[in-house]
């Protein structure tokens, strides 16, 4: 009895401790914004004693419209059509910070991509989505950043499929324009404060906590400052007006502030695809510490082995899920195929035999007909329990470029030859 008290004490006191130090991160947060707003109230040009309705409303609006693009990219995947049906049965805890959803189905202009599989996402794993060109991978991002499945509202999810606008703020500000995004995260934390401390909702709270702290925080402008670094950004191109990048410097900006931000669920789709090999080296090594949820494609063997933690491969409309990296998914894969066309060959075997069995004795002695009768029914037997499929090899397209010999110089020649983006920029002449 005196140890069962003590254990209940123990757990008292921890829960204390967890909830003073949610008072105290709550506490520490009002302070830093009622700072922040006597700094504005003071400026030249304020009026005393404005009414705060305004700020009210102008929160409020941000939230609802965070809420509206909870793909963090402001897209209009909601409401416009885009050839996608797509449909889904969320299985995990509505709290749960994994996802999970149940008859997942999407098709693409009436053609079906995925049929009533099943779609798992665990939080702090790291998935490489693999499939033949044209199953819908790429679709399927832009499926689950839309949220045409039912995940749930609290997580928020950011999807790198278009550069960053083009705009008069610098790469560090784009970088840096977290506003939004704070006052997003700052409605969650109260909202999870006045519910019952579940695990879930305690995991949640202290991740939401985490983020906020990252966000605002005296390291936050050298935090973005080193992605952009990292990206192949200098300090002279960090203070540059995003509008004088050209698009594929422009997506940089957009990757760096996808990684800023650290969503609840990160997609990227060949982000490597506008990255040197510097920025491909430092981003695989950032994105292996990646701690949430990361879904991502690319055509990278060495990225994905390096990156992943679970590969997803999508094969005759399903999702085939196996653990490790690239290289351990093609030894599994390897595995699993030679042991299913074992079967497959055995089974055909057996099939062929009782057939042959059955056309040859069937109509001979009463002997032997009940035992074609007996095979008979067990090969009926077999084909209802269901047959192993036969292996099916993806489909590889083999170039092949016939051997020319060697072309006399110039092979091709041009003079006076100037480049720029604009006539006080050129960068070749």
């Amino acid at each position: 009895m005196a140890g069962d008290r003590d254990a209940k004490a123990r757990q008292a006191e921890k829960e204390a401790a967890k909830a003073a130090k949610r008072e105290a991160q709550k506490a520490k947060r009002a302070a830093k914004a009622e700072a922040k707003a006597t700094k504005v109230g003071s400026a030249p040009g304020s009026v005393a004693g404005d009414d705060t309705s305004d700020q009210e409303q102008s929160i409020t609006k941000s939230i609802s419209q965070l809420s509206l693009n909870g793909n963090g990219n402001n897209s209009n995947d909601n409401i416009e059509d885009h050839g996608r049906s797509t449909t889904g049965v969320l299985a995990s805890h509505p709290q749960s910070r994994d996802i999970q959803i149940d008859s997942f189905t999407l098709l693409f202009h009436g053609h079906e991509l995925l049929a009533d599989t099943r779609l798992e996402l665990n939080y702090g794993r790291r998935y490489g989505l693999l499939g033949l060109n044209g199953c819908g991978k790429s679709c399927m991002l832009k499926a689950l950043a839309a949220r045409e499945v039912p995940i749930p509202e609290h997580i928020d999810m950011y999807l790198l499929d278009k550069e960053i606008e083009a705009s008069d703020m610098t790469a560090l500000e784009a970088v840096m324009e977290v506003d939004q995004e704070k006052l997003r995260l700052e409605a969650e934390a109260e909202e999870l404060a006045d519910q019952e401390m579940t695990p879930e909702v305690e995991a949640r709270l202290a991740d939401v906590y985490e983020r906020l702290e990252g966000l605002d925080s005296d390291t936050t402008e050298a935090r973005a400052a080193s992605i952009l670094h990292g990206l192949g950004f200098d300090k002279e191109m960090q203070r540059k007006r995003t509008r004088e990048f050209s698009g594929g410097w422009r997506m940089r900006i957009a990757l760096a502030r996808a990684l800023f931000l650290e969503p609840t669920f990160l997609l990227l789709d060949e982000p490597t695809n506008h990255l040197d090999l510097e920025a491909c080296v430092w981003l695989e090594d950032y994105l292996s510490k990646f701690k949430r949820i990361l879904l991502m494609v690319s055509h990278s063997q060495d990225f994905l082995n390096n990156v992943c933690t679970n590969i997803i491969h999508i094969h005759k409309k399903q999702l085939n899920y196996y653990s490790g990296n690239y290289d351990q998914y093609v030894q599994t894969r390897a595995e699993l195929e030679e042991n299913q066309m074992k079967r497959y060959k055995w089974e055909q075997e057996q099939i062929s035999h009782m057939k042959e069995y059955i056309a040859r004795f069937g109509h001979g002695s009463a002997k032997l007909a009940r035992q074609a009768q007996s095979k008979e029914k067990t090969l009926d037997k077999m084909v209802r329990g269901g047959l192993t499929e036969k292996v099916e090899k993806d489909s590889v397209v083999k170039l092949r470029f016939e051997n020319v010999g060697k072309l006399p110089p110039p092979v091709l020649q041009f003079s006076d030859v100037a480049f720029g983006y604009s006539p006080d920029k050129v960068l070749y002449r």
